[in-house]
């Protein structure tokens, strides 16, 4: 460009028309350099873009290293989760097993004394000549005896040949 115009003054001060057209030549020529080199840089300048895409692949490469700690993190608490599991459904298994042992125990007590106590009455009642204790008082319902008026008639009995029921 520096070339250019001087050499376009030059050309129209000694009214030179091909060193003013050369001049010209020479300034525009310098003009699209420049903006193909320009635009060239702009194209090929991919700085911005690396350090945009270093910055990314931090990030992901530290959310990935989160995840993976995390993921370890919670491997670890399911297994201490599943060893107090265990540790508990034994302590159950063997706190069920001393309570059924307990009740079969207090069953048997109960058992023996019932026996006892069944063979006591039985013996008291074989020696005083019953059979059968006393109705204790209490709240016992007495079925009441079927009354004559209650007993099926034929003309009531229901009809029972050939499968055939009727009223």
């Amino acid at each position: 460009m520096l070339g250019g115009l001087p050499a376009i003054l030059y050309g129209i001060l000694h009214n030179d028309t091909a060193r003013s057209i050369g001049g010209a030549c020479l300034i525009m020529t310098a003009l699209v350099l420049n903006a193909l080199v320009a635009i060239r840089r702009w194209i090929v300048d991919t700085s911005h873009e690396r350090r945009a895409l270093a910055d990314a692949q931090r990030q992901a490469s530290e959310a990935h290293h989160r995840y993976i700690a995390s993921q370890a993190a919670l491997e670890n608490e399911q297994a201490r989760l599943n060893r107090d599991m265990a540790g508990e459904r034994q302590r159950i298994a063997a706190q069920l097993i001393a309570e059924r042992e307990a009740m079969l125990v207090e069953f048997e007590e109960r058992k023996a004394e019932l026996v006892a106590e069944t063979m006591e009455t039985t013996f008291l009642m074989i020696k005083g000549g019953k059979f059968a204790p006393e109705p204790e008082p209490g709240n016992l319902i007495q079925f009441p005896e079927k009354l004559p008026t209650q007993a099926p008639s034929p003309s009531r009995e229901r009809s029972r040949e050939h499968g055939v029921v009727g009223p």
